[in-house]
């Protein structure tokens, strides 16, 4: 299991610069958001539509951020399940206090019966970037392990919240 904490831009910044709509704050950000050279470079991992309607029916609002088209999907082979990158921002904490614990069971409860039986690891990468509330700076927070540890990562991105 390994966690990693990084810095991050600005994903307001960038999704103006790419001239994608206002980022809400819990967001689904597409691949390369944070390298793409323009929106056409940009593409939602397979199961990033899938992970939006589970949010959806578990009540959270989640938006998939991306230009008036959809994006086309990134397919890859891999010995892992790749997860969408999960915009939190600092408001939503406030406005949803339990939306983060919400989102990491529904993603854990998916992730674990898409697994069964496919995939003999159970290994899994997801990124979260996270807005800071005090500092306004961004942290993204990638974590590789089984899907087990998936909702005991709560605590650290509320702690990177209250940077």
């Amino acid at each position: 299991m390994a966690t990693t904490i990084t810095d991050y831009l600005d994903v307001r910044e960038r999704a103006r610069q790419l001239n994608l709509p206002m980022v809400a704050e819990f967001s689904i950000l597409p691949r390369s958001f944070s390298t793409a050279a323009s929106e056409s470079d940009l593409r939602h991992e397979n199961d990033a539509s899938t992970v939006r309607k589970l949010f959806t029916q578990a009540g959270l609002d989640a938006q998939m951020l991306e230009p008036p088209q959809r994006l086309p999907a990134s397919v890859e082979k891999s010995v892992e399940w790749i997860a969408p990158t999960i915009f939190i921002g600092s408001m939503l904490w406030s406005q949803n206090q339990y939306a983060v614990q919400v989102a990491l069971n529904v993603l854990s409860s998916y992730i674990f019966n898409f697994l069964k039986g496919r995939l003999p690891t159970g290994k899994v990468r997801v990124s979260f970037v996270i807005e800071a509330s005090k500092s306004k700076t961004f942290k993204q927070l990638t974590y590789e392990g089984p899907v087990s540890g998936l909702t005991e990562l709560a605590a650290t991105l509320r702690q990177l919240r209250d940077e």
